[in-house]
C-alpha cells in the first residue's frame, strides 16, 4: 500500500472517530422529554363544560390559568381538579397549570383545549322571489353589491375576470383580465375600492372604481372568500378560519369557526349582514350563518333545491357565491358556471338588535 492511499485511510478513519465522539456527546446532551404531571383525557370540549385534570404523580400544590387568567376555584379534588371551559369565542384555549409535587419536583405543564360552539345550528329556510340570467362562463367566486350595482370576480387561470355586470341581463358592463398566472378568487368593495383575491399566489389587486389598479397586496395564506363590515375586511382561505384586515390588508385579528360537533372546514365565498357572515362551505350545497365575534355557527341551510337541473354537480360547478342587496333586503345565489342568479329571502336566520334578515 502506497503512501497516498494509508494516509487516505488514516482520515477515514479519524473522521469516523469524530463523528462517533459526536454523536455519543449528542445523545448524552439530549434533554430527556419528562412526563408532564397534568393531564387531561382528551381535548376537545364545548364551550361552558367543566375540564378534568388528573395527575400522573400526587400534587401538594397548584395553580391553574385558563387563557392567561388565574382559576381562584381550581382546588384539587381527590386525584382530579375541575375547571369550567369560559370562553365567548370557539377555537384552541391554554391551561397552564404549576405546583409542586409531593416529592417536592416543582412543575408547568400546559395543556392545549379545543373549544367547539355550544349551540346547536338552527335550520334556516328560504324562497326564491325571482331569477335572472348568470353567465355560463363565469367561474363565480366573488359576488358583491355596491351601491345598488352587482360586481363578480371569476377563477381559473388564463380566465379569471373582475366584472361589473348587468343584474337584469346578467351582460358584462365592465371587465378587467387578470394574467394567466393568476387565478381570480373573493371581492369586496369598501371606500370606492375594489379589493380582489387570488387563490395561491399570496397576491390581490386593489382597483378603483373605474377598475384601475390602485395598488397590489399581499398575504400569506390561500385567497379564499372575502367581505367587509365598516373599514374591516374579512377574509377566508378553505380553512376554519375568518381573518381580519384594514383597508391597506395589514392583519388585525382571526377567529375560529366551530359548530357545536368541532371546526367547520372549507368556508368560502362570504358575506356580512348584521354582525354575522354568510358563507358557502365548498363542495356542498350548504350556506351557513357565522357570529363573527364569537366564531359560533349559529344557523345553517341547504341549498340543494336551487341548483339548476342542467348544472353538472359531479364537476366543479358547485354553489359559490352570495351577495347582499340591503335596498332591497334580499340576498342573491349563484354557482360557478352557473346559468342562473338566484333571489332569496331567508327566513330563520338568527339576529341581532331585533334585526330582520333578507325580509322586507
Amino acid at each position: 500500500m502506497n503512501t497516498r492511499n494509508t494516509h487516505f485511510l488514516l482520515v477515514i478513519l479519524i473522521s469516523f472517530v469524530v463523528f462517533s465522539c459526536k454523536q455519543e456527546k449528542k445523545a448524552e446532551t439530549s434533554p430527556v422529554q419528562k412526563i408532564p404531571v397534568a393531564v387531561t383525557s382528551k381535548s376537545r370540549f364545548s364551550i361552558g363544560d367543566s375540564i378534568a385534570i388528573g395527575f400522573t404523580q400526587p400534587v401538594a400544590e397548584l395553580a391553574v390559568k385558563w387563557n392567561g387568567a388565574e382559576v381562584s376555584s381550581a382546588k384539587p379534588v381527590s386525584d382530579s381538579v375541575f375547571v369550567k371551559a369560559e370562553s365567548e369565542k370557539t377555537g384552541w384555549k391554554q391551561l397552564i397549570v404549576s405546583g409542586t409535587t409531593k416529592s417536592k419536583e416543582k412543575f408547568t405543564d400546559t395543556l392545549s383545549v379545543e373549544l367547539v360552539s355550544d349551540i346547536t345550528p338552527k335550520e334556516m329556510s328560504y324562497n326564491v322571489l325571482s331569477s335572472f340570467p348568470h353567465q355560463k362562463t363565469s367561474f363565480t367566486e366573488g359576488l358583491e353589491f355596491y351601491k345598488g350595482e352587482l360586481y363578480e370576480s371569476t377563477g381559473e387561470n388564463g380566465k379569471s375576470l373582475l366584472l361589473k355586470i348587468d343584474l337584469k341581463t346578467g351582460a358584462t358592463i365592465k371587465s378587467v383580465p387578470l394574467t394567466d398566472q393568476y387565478f381570480g378568487e373573493g371581492l369586496t368593495i369598501v371606500n370606492d375600492k375594489i379589493y380582489q383575491l387570488t387563490w395561491t399566489t399570496g397576491v390581490g389587486f386593489r382597483y378603483n372604481m373605474d377598475f384601475t389598479l390602485d395598488k397590489t397586496f399581499t398575504y400569506y395564506t390561500q385567497g379564499w372568500g372575502m367581505t367587509h363590515h365598516d373599514s374591516t375586511i374579512i377574509m377566508s382561505d378553505g380553512s376554519n378560519k375568518l381573518y381580519f384586515f384594514d383597508t391597506e390588508f395589514q392583519k388585525t385579528g382571526e377567529v375560529e369557526i366551530y359548530d357545536n360537533k368541532g371546526p367547520v372546514l372549507k368556508i368560502n365565498e362570504l358575506e356580512y349582514v348584521d354582525g354575522y357572515v354568510f358563507a358557502n362551505i365548498w363542495e356542498t350545497d350548504k350556506i351557513i350563518q357565522i357570529d363573527v365575534e364569537t366564531g359560533k355557527v349559529v344557523a345553517s341551510m341547504d341549498m340543494k333545491k336551487i341548483i339548476p337541473a342542467e348544472v353538472d354537480q359531479t364537476g366543479s360547478s358547485v354553489l359559490n357565491g352570495i351577495a347582499y342587496q340591503p335596498l332591497e333586503n334580499a340576498f342573491y345565489i349563484t354557482g360557478k358556471n352557473w346559468p342562473t342568479l338566484f333571489k332569496i329571502r331567508i327566513s330563520g336566520a338568527a339576529q341581532k338588535n331585533k334585526k330582520t334578515l333578507a325580509s322586507k
